[in-house]
Parts: C-alpha cells; sequence; structure tokens
C-alpha cells in the first residue's frame, strides 16, 4: 500500500505557491464596483500572483487629449474623494496618448519603479490647450514619450490641471490595476527610496 500511494501521488498536481498568493489578493471598494459596472475586466493572466483589471482608452476628440498617470493608493483614494489631484507628488508626472499609457504602466509591470508602489493607471481626458499650456511650461523626454510635472518640483501646474478637473473641463477614469498580495501592498507611505512620479 505505501507504494501504490507514493506511486499515486505523482499524479496529483501540486498547486504552485503563485497560484496560493491568489488568495492573498483582495481589490479595493472601488476597484470591486468598476468591475462590477463592467468599466475594468479582470485579465489576470495564468500563473500571476496579482489581479490585473484593464479598460480600454477612451478617444480623443478634435479638442481634447488624453494623459495618463501612474499611481500608488493613497493619491488614487484621494483623487476619487475630492476629484482633484493631491499635492503630495514632487514631479506628479502625466504622459499623453498612446505612449503616454504604456510608459505609465511600466510601473505596475515593474520596467520602472518608485517609492509610492504604483497600483493604478488613471486616464485623464483633458482640453488639448491645457496640455499646450503645460507643455510649455515643462516637459521632459521620457522613454520615447514626452511627460509633464506638474508637482513644485516641475512645472507647478497642477491648480491649472485641479481648476480643470474642479470645472468639469477636464474628467478621469480607472484604466488598469495592479492588486498584490496584501503583504506586497500598503495604504502607508513608504520610507526613503526614489522620489514617486
Amino acid at each position: 500500500f505505501p507504494l501504490f500511494f507514493s506511486y499515486f501521488n505523482l499524479f496529483i498536481p501540486t498547486l504552485p505557491t503563485r497560484y496560493k498568493d491568489m488568495s492573498k489578493c483582495k481589490l479595493l471598494p472601488h476597484e470591486q464596483r468598476l468591475v462590477s459596472s463592467g468599466e475594468l475586466k479582470n485579465v489576470t493572466h495564468t500563473g500571476s500572483s496579482s489581479i490585473w483589471l484593464s479598460g480600454d482608452s477612451s478617444q480623443d476628440s478634435k479638442d481634447q487629449t488624453r494623459v495618463y498617470r501612474p499611481m500608488g493608493d493613497i493619491e488614487v483614494l484621494e483623487l476619487l474623494k475630492t476629484g482633484q489631484l493631491p499635492s503630495t507628488q514632487p514631479y506628479q508626472a502625466i504622459i499623453e496618448g498612446d505612449k503616454g499609457r504604456e510608459y505609465a504602466e511600466k510601473y505596475l509591470t515593474g520596467k520602472k519603479w518608485v517609492d509610492t508602489a504604483p497600483t493604478t493607471v488613471v486616464e485623464f481626458v483633458v482640453p488639448c490647450k491645457l496640455v499646450e499650456t503645460l507643455m510649455a511650461i515643462q516637459h521632459k523626454a521620457e522613454d520615447g514619450c514626452l511627460s509633464m510635472g506638474l508637482g513644485n518640483k516641475a512645472g507647478n501646474g497642477l491648480p491649472l490641471f485641479n481648476k480643470s478637473l474642479q470645472s468639469g473641463e477636464s474628467s478621469f477614469r480607472i484604466v488598469k490595476v495592479k492588486r498584490s498580495p496584501l503583504k506586497e501592498q500598503s495604504l502607508k507611505p513608504r520610507g526613503k527610496g526614489k522620489t514617486a512620479r
């Protein structure tokens, strides 16, 4: 009998640790609502230790364009609460267009790193004139695209950006989420490291 069960166990698949880690992932309430409403879809790939959610990009129009920003949970929750970006990030970069989204998502995939542990990419639909103004104030090259810094260590254009959000000229929506196991995520600010963008 011992030999039989030893042989039989060879054919029982062992669940990899990376699958077990999925049980430690828990979507935040606003993420659950976005999935329930269909605004975000679960696109988690087999073997992932994180939950991945994704939504389509908006379409540009004659007078409006899209800019993207990778954010940590603290910044996202403040944006959802107030409808404006908090003045907590020294650079607070936004990047325009499809290349901007691609660049922002690098902070979720690990190709780029900052100390705020980005979990979310937010899309802002804004007037083209606003982007032109912010671009004229400050911009720099970022992996084949141009970023505009809203923070006080960059162009300091945050008041202009928030004014546009407050007036309704600009809008925002979440288009990408990486929700990792609880041990890897935190709603508390992190210590020293590369300054958040």
